[in-house]
């Protein structure tokens, strides 16, 4: 996917980079906060997703010394069980890739070929079977919007009008919708688009398509009118500037640390001549 340029009612020009890191959204050539970059480090979702994968491949290794094990015999085992964590972890974000795209090919009434592998072909199934039945009308898909309050950009998968109501729907293939950093994101997207466009959002859901063949799918509806989830938006953002001042002033401790440490080596040299 090459990168993608919109301009929104204000003339801001938007552009969203999607294989890029450090510019993945710019507003006028400005580098601008992606919201899950603002949102998911603050649950956790980057130090912590580490640590608990950790944690358990720590717990074998130590187990099987325990159980007397060779060296060897445990250092092939857990490289091989890292290595299965790792295709694991990149499986499940390819599944979740290309539900996304299938679905949006199904909103856009593009020609699909249904997908042979599970849990693919099933997730398909479920969300073509509930598609058919909530007769959206699709008016943006994959857009991404931005609000100037807010500093972030965000790319929403579904923007649908029904009984003359607007609404935002993100898709997710989670194990479960029940995290409070996805309804944060909801609402942030809401504030976004009513900022770029002249678009009101009077519903709000989050759908979930798990990857569990035996899982039904579900969908979780919100009063747009609950500031909270915004407010929480906000607070992350105050968060994540006070983690750049800290690491700002980290720096500058550590340096200090090191021209202590440069000085007092000096005079203990000078001493010992």
């Amino acid at each position: 996917m090459s990168s993608k340029v919109y301009k929104d009612k204000h003339n801001n020009i938007i552009k969203f980079n999607p294989y890029e890191k450090k510019r993945r959204y710019e507003v006028n050539g400005e580098i601008m906060n992606g919201c899950t970059s603002v949102i998911d480090p603050r649950f956790g979702k980057d130090g912590l997703v580490g640590w608990a994968k950790k944690k358990p491949i720590e717990a074998v290794e130590w187990q099987m010394s325990d159980d007397g094990y060779a060296i060897d015999e445990i250092n092939k085992y857990i490289s091989s069980l890292k290595d299965k964590v790792k295709e694991l972890s990149e499986r499940d974000a390819k599944t979740g890739t290309m539900m996304h795209q299938l679905c949006e090919d199904l909103m856009h009434k593009k020609k699909i070929v249904i997908p042979k592998s599970e849990p693919l072909k099933t997730m398909f199934k479920k969300f073509k079977v509930w598609w058919g039945k909530m007769k959206y009308e699709v008016i943006h898909t994959e857009r991404t919007f931005y609000s100037e309050e807010l500093q972030s950009c965000g790319t929403v998968d579904l923007i649908c009008k029904k009984n003359g109501k607007y609404g935002i729907i993100d898709l997710k293939t989670s194990k479960t919708i029940e995290y409070a950093n996805y309804p944060i994101q909801l609402f942030a997207y809401k504030k976004m688009v009513e900022d770029s466009t002249n678009l009101k959002i009077e519903f709000l859901g989050l759908l979930n398509i798990p990857k569990d063949k035996e899982a039904p799918i579900s969908f979780m509806s919100f009063n747009v009118d609950d500031q909270d989830y915004l407010e929480a938006f906000k607070l992350c953002l105050k968060l994540k500037e006070f983690e750049k001042q800290h690491s700002v002033k980290l720096k500058e401790w550590k340096q200090k640390l090191k021209t202590k440490k440069g000085e007092s080596d000096a005079v203990s040299k000078s001493t010992v001549q």
